[in-house]
C-alpha cells in the first residue's frame, strides 16, 4: 500500500511532499516528490510516527486495575483516535492480588491488542510523603521476589516500573529489574540528587511525571527535579495538559532538558473519553473538574489529556518544530523502552504512523499498516 502527497516528518528532516509505502505491517519505502505508483492521496497531511504513551491508567470509563479482557480493545480503539499506536497499561499502588490480576489479563490479551506494549507498574514501592493519588494503605518496600512472581505471571509483560529509589532495598531492586530490560523510573519519591545519582549507576533511566509527586528543585536541597535537569541519560516524563505543570514551567523544563530527553505522557484516568464526573481510584474518591481529575480531598489525581492535545499544547508553549514534536511524542519513549522497531519513520520499521492536519488534529491513524482510525 502507498500513500502519496504527504508531509513526512523524519528523525532529522522533513520531506515536504513525499510518499510512504508499506507492506505486511512494515515500512518498505519513503519517497520524495511525485509518486508514480498507484497510491492513496494523503491530502497534504503531516505524517508522524505513531504516538507512544508510557503512562496511562485508562480511558472510556475503564481503568486497567479492573479492566477485563474485552475492555482492552475498547481502550486501544479510543487511543487510536488521538494517534496512540503503543501504550503501557499503567497500574496503581495496590495489593498483590490486584497487580496479579492485571498481569494475568495482559498476558492473555496482549496478542490480540497490537498497540498494547506491556505494563507500567506505578508503585507500590513509593514514598508516603509523595504518594499523590496513590493509596497509602498499599505502599511497601521494593520486593524482588514479588516483582519476579508478577513478571512471570505477566509473560514478561512488565516493561516499566516507577519507584522511590531512596527506600530500603531500592538500589538492589533497580539493578535487578533493569538487568531484565525493564525501565526503572523514579517517581512518587523524596529522593535527593545524590540518591538519584546512585540509582543511575545501577540502571535508573527515567523520571515519572516530572515535577509532580517528587522532591523539587531547591538551591540547598536538590532533589529529583534537579537531577532530571542535570543528568543527560535520564528520560523525563511530563504531563503536558498545562495543569499538572504550568506552561512557563513546561517551557523552562523543555529548554533545559531539550527535546532529546523529554517524554510526553497523558497519565490519563478512566474518565478520559467518558461522561463520568465522580469515580474511585483504587479506594480513593475522585471528581472531574477544571479539565483534570482531583481527589475529593483536594490534590490532583490525574489527567484527561489526549496525546494530540498535548502535542498542540507543546507546540503552542514552546514553538517546537515538527521534528522535535515527533521526538517527544514517540522517538524518546521508544528509545527509553528499547524499542528499535518504532518511534521514527524509517524503512524496515513498523508502519505505525499518524496523519495530522496543519492544526495538528489527528485525521487518520495506522497500526502495522492498517488504518485503525
Amino acid at each position: 500500500m502507498v500513500i502519496k502527497n504527504l508531509k513526512i516528518v523524519l528523525e532529522n528532516r522533513i520531506i515536504e511532499k513525499g510518499y510512504l509505502a508499506f507492506e505486511d505491517g512494515i515500512i518498505t519505502e519513503i519517497g520524495e516528490g511525485e509518486c508514480h505508483k498507484t497510491a492513496i492521496d494523503g491530502k497534504g497531511y503531516i505524517a508522524m510516527p505513531g504516538f507512544i504513551d508510557v503512562h496511562i491508567h485508562g480511558s472510556s470509563g475503564i481503568d486497567f486495575m479492573d479492566a477485563k479482557e474485552e475492555d482492552y480493545p475498547v481502550i486501544a480503539n479510543s487511543l487510536y483516535k488521538e494517534g496512540v499506536t503503543t501504550f503501557l497499561a499503567t497500574t496503581l499502588t495496590s495489593d498483590h492480588e490486584s497487580l496479579k490480576r492485571v498481569c494475568q489479563v495482559v498476558n492473555k490479551i496482549k496478542k490480540e491488542v497490537p498497540s498494547l506494549g506491556g505494563i507500567h507498574f506505578e508503585g507500590p514501592y513509593i514514598n508516603e510523603k509523595y504518594k499523590g493519588a496513590q493509596n497509602e494503605k498499599y505502599i511497601r518496600l521494593p520486593d524482588i521476589k514479588e516483582f519476579d512472581e508478577l513478571q512471570k505471571i505477566s509473560g514478561n509483560s512488565v516493561k516499566y516500573i516507577t519507584l522511590a529509589v531512596e527506600k530500603e532495598g531500592a538500589l538492589e531492586f533497580v539493578k535487578h529489574v533493569t538487568s531484565q530490560g525493564v525501565v526503572a523510573s523514579v517517581g512518587h519519591s523524596d529522593a535527593t540528587f545524590e540518591d538519584v545519582k546512585k540509582a543511575i549507576e545501577v540502571g535508573l533511566s527515567n523520571t515519572t511525571h516530572t515535577h509532580n509527586a517528587m522532591s523539587p528543585h531547591h538551591h540547598r536541597h536538590p532533589g529529583i527535579v534537579t537531577a532530571a535537569f542535570y543528568f543527560d541519560n535520564l528520560f523525563t516524563e511530563f504531563i503536558c495538559d498545562k495543569i499538572h505543570v504550568c506552561p512557563d514551567t513546561l517551557l523552562a523544563s523543555y529548554k533545559i532538558i531539550t527535546p532529546e530527553r523529554f517524554v510526553m505522557i497523558t497519565d490519563a484516568l478512566r474518565i478520559k473519553n467518558s461522561n463520568i464526573e465522580k469515580f474511585q481510584l483504587f479506594g480513593l474518591d475522585c471528581v472531574k473538574k477544571d479539565g483534570a481529575a482531583y481527589l475529593t480531598s483536594g490534590p490532583l489525581a490525574g489527567s484527561i489529556l489526549t496525546m494530540d492535545q498535548g502535542l498542540r499544547n507543546m507546540k503552542e508553549i514552546t514553538g517546537a518544530s515538527l521534528i522535535d514534536l515527533a521526538k517527544i511524542t514517540s522517538r524518546n519513549a521508544a528509545k527509553s523502552l528499547h524499542l528499535s522497531d518504532r518511534g521514527t519513520l524509517e524503512v524496515n520499521k513498523l508502519a505505525d504512523f499518524v496523519l495530522l492536519d496543519d492544526s495538528l488534529h489527528v485525521k487518520e491513524t495506522y497500526k502495522l499498516g492498517k488504518k485503525v482510525y
